[in-house]
């Protein structure tokens, strides 16, 4: 869901009940003025919740990667190349999470700046 799909005009007029009662236009002058106030300070509030997701998710998946390399490391010391190289495509697929993962909080962080 985009950020303009998380935070409508319904939502506004609810947070704010003295624009309801008012009766506040969203087309007008002072109507796009407090929405657009509204809406920058829910996003970077979405967004800094995003980046905290971002961080618990990094941690579990860098918890995650260290034992699959623990694994590999165990296996090729066993000689068992062939079961290495399952676990190393594991391996692999964590690594690319945590580079998603930091993508995401960089995507992010400079969203969170733009506003």
């Amino acid at each position: 869901m985009s950020l303009n799909q998380k935070y409508t005009w319904q939502d506004f007029l609810r947070d704010n009940p003295e624009h309801k009662e008012k009766g506040t236009k969203r087309t007008s002058s002072e109507g796009k003025k407090a929405f657009e106030s509204a809406f920058k300070a829910k996003a970077k509030e979405y967004l800094d919740e995003f980046q905290k997701r971002c961080d618990r998710q990094t941690a579990k998946a860098k918890a995650l990667r260290d034992e699959r390399d623990a694994k590999v490391k165990e296996l090729q010391k066993a000689k068992r190349f062939d079961r290495a190289k399952i676990a190393q495509r594991k391996l692999g697929r964590s690594d690319a999470a945590l580079a998603q993962l930091a993508r995401q909080k960089d995507a992010a962080k400079a969203k969170r700046k733009g506003l």
